[in-house]
């Protein structure tokens, strides 16, 4: 191989690691502030949901000092009546037993 063509590969090799190092070190700042602002969303959405508690809370005691002012509703239950099944057959009066004639 000729001295020209090692020296522009090692270029070309010196110019990829440059801009390999480039690209990690902006995914890292863009995850790093992307991170920052998903604690800040989280944060106040648990503080949102602190408050809905409390209020919901609030809400249960009230409930339970009040007295239930209509009783539960009674529940009666009715059995259907039985399926009967009825199937007729022919009875003989005797004389014939069974046979037609």
């Amino acid at each position: 191989m000729k001295k020209i063509h090692v020296t522009a590969v090692a270029i070309l090799l010196g110019i990829a690691a440059v801009l390999a190092l480039f690209a990690v070190t902006k995914t890292v700042s863009l995850g790093a502030g992307s991170r920052r602002a998903q604690d800040a969303v989280i944060q106040k959405r648990a503080q949102q949901l602190n408050a809905f508690e409390q209020s919901l809370r609030r809400q249960l005691t009230q409930t339970a000092a009040a007295p239930a002012a209509t009783p539960a509703p009674r529940i009666v239950y009715h059995r259907p009546p039985p399926i009967l099944v009825t199937t007729h057959r022919r009875h003989g009066d005797g004389e014939n037993e069974g046979r037609d004639d």
